[in-house]
C-alpha cells in the first residue's frame, strides 16, 4: 500500500480538522474512521455548538478560541459555507455559587475581550425572554454565537478531499505502532505506514491510547428542543446563546434555528458510561428536570411543557475538564489530542493546525494541555 506522510486516527471532530490543515499543507495524509465521517456515536452530535471569547474556563484559552475564530472566518471563506452565527453569548449569574460569568470577565478583562458586563434590568430591557430578579446580573459578548457542526465538518472534509487528503470512513484501526523510522496501522483492510500520527480517539481513547493510561472517563449528556408558546421571540434575530449557572446546574443553550424548539442542556452532571454500553433512551424523568430547569431562568408560562426532540452525546472527561494535546512519551512521531470535555468543538480548526504543527515538530505543546498534568489523576 502506499506510504503517507501522516496518517490520522480518528476521523471525528478534531480529525478533520487536521485534514483539512494538512490539505492546506499539501501533505500527503490518510484518516481512518471507523464510522461515517459525521455521526451521532461521539461528541458531535446535536447540530450547534455555543462559540464564546470570554472563557470562564481559563484564560489561558482565549488566544486559542481567538485564533478558532479567525479560521471559522477562512473555512467560511474557502467553503462557501455559512457555520458561524454572531448572535452573541450572555453569561448570567445571581446568588451565591454562581461565579462562571465572573470568571468570563476576569478571562476578558486579561486579554481585552469585548465583554459588556449588565445589570438586571439591562439584561431585561434587551432580552425580556429572560424572568430574572433584580438580583441577576451578567456579561455579554456580541462577537459570540453558535457553530453549526455537520455543515462545519462536512466544508472541512471536503477541502480536505479537494486538497489529496483520504478520508477512510468505515475503517476501524485495529492496532497501531511506531518506531524510530515510521508508524504503521492495522485495518480489515490491511496495513498502512506513514512517517508520522495524529491519533484523535475522541471516546474511544481508552482503547487507542491504553499504553499512557489517561485519566479520562465518557460521560453520557442529553440535549433536548423545548417548545415554546412564541418562538418568534426565540429567533436568532433576537436572542443569543445564553449559560446560567447555580449549584447542580450548568444550564446552556441556543435561539431557535434549524429545527422547533429551544435547545436546552445541562453541562454539569452525567452518568458515567462507555461509547459501547450508553443508553441512548431518554426518560421522561430527564425530560421534565430539563423543562424544570429552563423554567428557573425563564419561568414556566414561556413553555407548554412538551419535549420536541432530545438527542445524546458523549462527553471525553478529564479531571480538571482541560484537555490533554501532546506527543506520545515513547513515539515523539506520534501525537495525540484527548480528553474535550464538553467544552472542544469551538476551538477545532486551532486545535486540527496545533496538531499538525505539534507533528511537524513546528511547535512546543502548550503546558495547559501536557500529559504529564494528568498522570496519576484519578478518573
Amino acid at each position: 500500500m502506499t506510504h503517507y506522510s501522516i496518517m490520522v486516527i480518528g476521523g471525528g471532530t478534531m480529525g478533520t480538522a487536521a485534514a483539512w490543515e494538512l490539505a492546506k499543507r499539501g501533505e500527503s495524509a490518510i484518516v481512518f474512521e471507523q464510522f461515517g465521517h459525521v455521526h451521532t456515536n461521539g461528541a458531535h452530535s446535536g447540530q450547534t455548538r455555543v462559540i464564546r471569547h470570554a472563557y470562564a474556563e481559563g484564560a489561558e484559552y482565549v488566544p486559542l478560541v481567538l485564533r478558532a475564530d479567525d479560521l471559522w472566518e477562512e473555512l467560511q471563506a474557502a467553503s462557501g459555507e455559512k457555520v458561524f452565527h454572531r448572535v452573541g453569548a450572555l453569561e448570567l449569574m445571581t446568588g451565591t455559587g454562581s461565579d462562571h460569568a465572573l470568571r468570563a470577565r476576569a478571562s476578558a478583562a486579561e486579554h481585552n475581550v469585548p465583554f459588556e458586563w449588565l445589570d438586571a434590568d439591562e439584561i431585561r430591557r434587551r432580552w425580556p425572554q429572560f424572568v430574572i430578579g433584580d438580583d441577576w446580573e451578567g456579561g455579554f459578548g456580541a462577537r459570540s454565537g453558535f457553530l453549526e457542526v455537520e455543515p462545519a465538518l462536512h466544508a472541512m472534509a471536503k477541502l480536505a478531499r479537494q486538497g489529496g487528503v483520504e478520508i477512510h470512513e468505515h475503517e476501524p484501526v485495529i492496532a497501531w505502532g511506531a518506531t524510530d523510522n515510521g508508524v504503521w496501522a492495522e485495518t480489515a483492510n490491511g496495513r498502512y505506514t506513514a512517517d508520522r500520527a495524529i491519533i484523535t480517539p475522541g471516546s474511544w481513547a481508552s482503547k487507542m491510547l491504553a499504553d499512557l493510561q489517561l485519566p479520562i472517563s465518557v460521560v453520557r449528556k442529553t440535549l433536548f428542543w423545548l417548545e415554546v408558546k412564541d418562538s418568534d421571540r426565540f429567533a436568532p434575530e433576537r436572542f443569543p446563546v445564553y449559560i446560567a449557572d447555580k449549584p447542580g446546574l450548568e444550564l446552556y443553550g441556543f435561539p431557535i434555528y434549524g429545527q422547533p424548539g429551544l435547545k436546552c442542556a445541562n453541562h454539569a452532571g452525567g452518568e458515567q458510561t462507555t461509547p459501547e454500553s450508553v443508553n441512548r433512551t431518554i426518560s421522561a424523568a430527564e425530560d421534565a428536570e430539563i423543562v424544570d430547569s429552563a423554567s428557573w431562568l425563564f419561568g414556566a408560562e414561556q413553555f407548554s411543557g412538551k419535549v420536541l426532540s432530545s438527542a445524546v452525546c458523549l462527553y471525553a472527561r478529564t479531571p480538571n475538564h482541560d484537555f490533554v494535546i501532546d506527543r506520545h512519551p515513547d513515539h515523539p512521531n506520534v501525537v495525540f489530542g484527548a480528553g474535550f470535555s464538553g467544552h472542544g468543538f469551538k476551538f477545532t480548526p486551532a486545535i486540527g493546525e496545533h496538531l499538525v504543527q505539534l507533528a511537524f515538530s513546528e511547535v512546543n505543546g502548550f503546558p495547559l494541555f501536557a500529559r504529564e498534568r494528568f498522570t496519576g489523576a484519578p478518573v
